[in-house]
């Protein structure tokens, strides 16, 4: 990003107090922009809030006396719309897992700054955060950007595991390759996945083009048969008749029998 937020003023020392006017400054100052510009600046303040939360967790003189009930009283004392005990964990969780939010990328597997914040809401984001590992966040924050995922299609992705579908998981340096082949502004290479969660395939790097056959007509036999009356299920290969030919499939071209 072109401007660097640069929230942590210790001139005037680390109290609770101080703590909690910061919060309310920063909440204050970026909810008076044009609405055009919420998402990135809610992204923003809420990366702030974190810092703000992590540096006096870290330093504040007065911390011991608020303890384990330090999100609880802050939002308290905050009393902002919105921003509860629940938010202000999710805010400090955000700057722990995105230190990079106001700095730029120094690790190969972080996503860019400025496309986090103008590409992603935050409610993308919140979907993405409770994630452990760095390379399975980094994998969902560049397909979500290449889809233009909605929240709820992010989250569908995510529970259905396509990370581990898609066998990034197992060799993760393929992830970096293509980004970096591709450049991070043409943004991730990675081959679509098609939607075959009903399939219950194990995971692993690439599936034979046979395998996804056997799946996909054993469900569907199994679909057919339980319809009932005015379904059948014939045959899971056979032979068409064109012109007094039989053609049968291989590979990808059609073959005469005759």
């Amino acid at each position: 990003m072109n401007k660097r937020v640069s929230p942590i003023d210790k001139a005037d020392g680390t109290t609770f107090e101080n703590l909690a006017k910061r919060v309310k400054n920063v909440h204050n100052a970026t909810s008076s922009f044009a609405k055009g510009a919420v998402n990135q600046l809610l992204t923003i303040r809420n990366w702030a809030i974190g810092c703000y939360i992590v540096e006096y967790e870290q330093e504040g003189c007065d911390r011991a006396k608020y303890g384990a009930r330090l999100l609880q009283n802050l939002a308290d004392k905050l009393s902002i719309k919105g921003l509860d005990r629940s938010m202000l964990s999710v805010c400090r969780l955000f700057y722990i897992r995105y230190p990079q939010i106001c700095e730029t990328a120094s690790h190969k597997f972080e996503t860019p700054p400025e496309l986090l914040v103008t590409r992603l809401s935050f409610s993308h984001i919140k979907e993405i955060m409770p994630i452990d590992d760095p390379v399975e966040r980094f994998f969902y924050e560049l397909e979500c950007i290449k889809g233009t995922w909605s929240v709820k299609e992010l989250h569908r992705q995510i529970d259905t595991k396509l990370y581990f579908r898609s066998g990034i998981s197992k060799k993760p340096e393929l992830l970096l390759q293509r980004v970096e082949k591709s450049g991070v502004n043409a943004i991730l290479s990675v081959k679509d996945a098609y939607t075959l969660d009903f399939l219950d395939l194990d995971a692993k790097d690439e599936f034979s083009e046979t395998e996804l056959e056997q799946a996909i007509m054993n469900h569907l036999q199994e679909f057919l048969l339980e319809m009932g009356k005015g379904f059948c299920f014939e045959a899971r290969q056979k032979r068409i008749i064109i012109d007094d030919e039989y053609l049968r499939k291989k590979g990808r071209k059609w073959s005469s029998m005759c």
